[in-house]
């Protein structure tokens, strides 16, 4: 067998066996935020109350654990907020879930989409949907959504911030954390200030994992 089909081989064994310990939390344990005593004010966002939620919303393969609070802003706008805690991310069984397409499931269509920043890079989207009152015309909302992993979790496609991540000790947890904030169209915090909340919330929760 030749230098280079042997390096080759290896190159696949090792690779294999990395994302086995990977895949099995061996090179890092899930380890479950505290979601509850959330502070009073998350960034620009002011918590009001934590919501009902029923467990039957949260589908065949719900979260290990979610808060669901009611958010306001600083000109008086209220929308909701959001969050879910995975042990394990499975994107091929749909864990942590599609946030857009579980909009789309309850009726809603997606009118645009862009991302709001670099950081995380969380998306803002615009649902519209009949209204549900059988009315004439639609009703509205601005959904942002982005994922918290453990760790260094600039995703940024930089080398330095690859590496940081590669060398943290919590760089290969297996958990994840899905966050959204959803709140009426024409009445919800701009770009800036949605932001500077997942920047906050992505603060709080790697304090919490």
């Amino acid at each position: 067998m030749s230098a280079l089909r042997l390096t080759a081989w290896l190159a696949l064994y090792v690779g294999a066996s990395f994302t086995g310990l990977v895949e099995a939390g061996l090179l890092g344990r899930a380890v479950a935020p505290d979601l509850s005593g959330l502070p009073a004010r998350i960034g620009p966002l002011e918590l009001v109350e934590e919501l009902p939620l029923d467990p039957a919303a949260l589908g065949e393969q719900p979260p290990e654990r979610c808060a669901f609070l009611r958010v306001r802003d600083a000109r008086g706008h209220e929308g909701r907020l959001f969050i879910a805690y995975y042990a394990r991310a499975q994107r091929w069984s749909g864990r942590p879930h599609d946030v857009e397409k579980c909009y789309a499931a309850l009726g809603w269509q997606e009118r645009s989409a862009h991302r709001l920043a670099e950081a995380h890079r969380p998306w803002s989207r615009l649902f519209v949907r009949p209204s549900e009152q059988g009315e004439l015309g639609e009703e509205s909302i601005r959904v942002v959504h982005w994922l918290e992993r453990p760790g260094p979790d600039q995703d940024r496609l930089a080398p330095r911030e690859l590496l940081a991540r590669l060398s943290s000790a919590r760089g290969f947890r297996p958990d994840v954390a899905s966050l959204y904030l959803e709140f009426p169209a024409g009445a919800e915090p701009d770009d800036a200030e949605c932001a500077a909340a997942a920047e906050e919330l992505s603060r709080l929760l790697e304090s919490r994992w």
